[in-house]
């Protein structure tokens, strides 16, 4: 090989190989994926944490180099307790063990590509290894074997198939250590068990993506939100929100976990493979008490048929799990579709970058969104999210502009109403822009459409509760935010904010002290929690404790003023906002 342009470098390289993957894949393809897909997580940022690089990560196989050997020990013995540990979650017969290998050498370097004889040796080593074990070659063993507390075990001289030297192999021993973190520990929330409800209940874990290309990974999550999507307008049915299903990507818990953590009687799981303007989708719906497959169906269609099979998806679990639609109402849906390819993808690119959190997301968001429009007028799709889009950049404090882009979501949402919004989102962005304008009656109205459209939305909930709390009808408010919280048991901030507001205005002081401690718990700089903490404490006479949460407020926004806070605050009845200056006020700020 030529060695004209490659870099030469001394690296500790790490070999990882999955034991049995094609058993695994043979016996439960959608379930092994989606268990590699969140461990892979989990081994990239071991890799991350001790300054090294994965290099490639193909199918089951991952290639990572490091500065030193002593950091590839240290991440390869981190990367086999956190599998351990997650293991434990899993009948035997499905649980995933590594094989690790690890060699010091020279290799070369062409671009993010590398090659050579330690390259080589550790996959050897990886080869030799037994499931969940690590070999290390005598090169690293003399630069770690006084520096870490784990035991080594001489495996002897080894002859490597096309490596000329043998080599003196060590298996790593006594892996398990205090200092080494196993996983993130689990929320509260996860780790309790919820009480079914009383109708059917369902959650929908994101679809994994069968393809070789892990950029297709936007095709997967936009195919799961489009069935969300058409089953939360079903009132029939108890569907788990997608904030919280989007959470567990990067998990792999079994389906009788997640019965127990999200208080679901069935699951839908699936997966897509999409290869030029063929698609193959795959799903299938589970018992959360016991795992039985009640129903699956595989699908090879032309990606202009996506929405007939979604319809279908939505239709089989309608059957299977018994639900009762209201009259009249037809358990597939007749709508506006997308059959241009490109719009879809557009729409699905769209979909991608709204889950994003940077001014730059939320543009490329609108960009194709508006492009959906252009291509496929005629369809409300486009119009709805791309609404959606142009209220979040307000809400999220990322609009270059606000009334223009208020204006823009205003256009669009009513254009989406139109032709029959389908999504039910334009309603709820109709709501947030009319309490923006302080028309309360109308933002009011638009909300409960929303609630009507998507029975099974968490957010359509939240922000009908929020609009109750300005409107001064908290009690009610108190209700729906709690509903909405349950059908998120993984929710974001500003669901239990939402729920601290209604607390506070109702006067349950104590409880909206409890609901603003929880917001914190997550974002330890909420304003908005501070400002219930430090007016909710004010109300009870807990001056010490008050101080403390305008201090905090001062320190977080150097800038406030009641004066600016009272301007953004849509109440209805000029006395309440009163009410909560003054307390604000006897916490100490001005």
């Amino acid at each position: 090989m030529p060695e004209e342009g490659f870099k030469h470098k001394l690296a500790a390289i790490l070999s990882a190989d999955v034991v049995g993957y094609s058993r695994l894949m043979f016996e439960d393809e959608l379930a092994t994926i989606r268990t590699l897909s969140a461990y892979r997580d989990k081994m990239r940022s071991h890799v991350h944490e001790n300054g090294g690089r994965v290099v490639d990560f193909i199918g089951d196989n991952m290639l990572a180099e490091f500065s030193s050997a002593l950091n590839a020990v240290d991440c390869a013995v981190k990367i086999q307790n956190t599998l351990d540990h997650l293991n434990t979650g899993f009948a035997e017969n499905r649980q995933m063990h590594l094989r690790i290998g690890i060699d010091l050498g020279e290799v070369l370097i062409d671009k993010d590509v590398i090659y050579g004889d330690g390259v080589n040796i550790a996959s050897r080593l990886e080869g030799l290894a037994e499931p969940g074990s690590i070999y290390i070659s005598e090169f690293v063993y003399t630069q770690v074997h006084k520096k870490m507390d784990v035991g080594f075990v001489d495996i002897g001289t080894k002859k490597l198939k096309n490596i000329s030297t043998p080599v003196r192999v060590y298996k790593v021993v006594g892996q398990e250590t205090e200092a080494t973190p196993l996983v993130t520990e689990a929320t509260p929330d996860q780790e309790r068990s919820l009480p079914l409800p009383k109708k059917p209940s369902l959650a929908v874990l994101p679809f994994v993506n069968l393809s070789v290309d892990t950029k297709q990974d936007y095709f997967s999550d936009g195919l799961t939100m489009d069935i969300m999507t058409a089953l939360v307008r079903i009132p029939g049915l108890f569907l788990i929100s997608e904030i919280s299903m989007f959470s567990y990507k990067s998990q792999a818990p079994s389906i009788r976990e997640l019965g127990h953590q999200l208080g679901v009687s069935h699951v839908l799981d699936g997966g897509v493979r999409k290869e030029g303007d063929r698609i193959r989708i795959t799903a299938r719906l589970l018992e959360t008490a016991n795992g039985r497959q009640v129903w699956a169906e595989r699908y090879d269609r032309k990606i202009g048929d996506i929405f007939s099979v979604q319809d279908e998806i939505t239709e089989k679990i309608v059957e299977a799990m018994d639900v009762e639609l209201v009259t009249g109402e037809m358990a597939h849906t007749l709508r506006k579709t997308i059959r241009n390819p490109d719009a879809l993808e557009c729409y699905y690119r769209g979909w991608e970058a709204l889950f994003g959190s940077t001014k730059d997301d939320i543009k490329e968001a609108q960009q194709m969104f508006e492009e959906t429009m252009r291509l496929e007028p005629e369809s409300s799709f486009g119009y709805a999210l791309a609404a959606w889009a142009h209220w979040w950049s307000v809400d999220q404090g990322l609009s270059e502009d606000i009334a223009l882009s208020l204006k823009r979501a205003t256009e669009l949402a009513r254009k989406a109403d139109d032709l029959q919004d389908f999504t039910g989102l334009s309603h709820l962005v109709m709501a947030q822009i009319h309490l923006f304008h302080r028309e309360h009656d109308k933002a009011l109205e638009a909300a409960e459409k929303a609630v009507l459209a998507r029975p099974s939305c968490d957010l359509s909930y939240v922000a009908k509760a929020n609009i109750l709390t300005y409107l001064d009808r908290p009690a009610e408010a108190i209700d729906l935010a709690r509903f909405a919280i349950r059908l998120a048991p993984v929710y974001p901030p500003f669901f239990q904010k939402t729920l601290a507001a209604a607390f506070c205005g109702s006067g349950r002081y104590e409880e909206a002290i409890k609901s603003a401690k929880e917001v914190l718990k997550s974002d330890k700089d909420n304003l908005d929690a501070f400002l219930i903490l430090a007016g909710a404490n004010a109300a009870l006479d807990r001056q010490e404790e008050a101080s403390k949460a305008a201090s905090k407020i001062q320190r977080i926004k150097p800038d406030f003023t009641l004066k600016k806070f009272a301007e953004t605050q849509p109440y209805r009845d000029p006395k309440k906002l009163e009410q909560i200056t003054n307390m604000l006020q006897m916490a100490g700020l001005h």
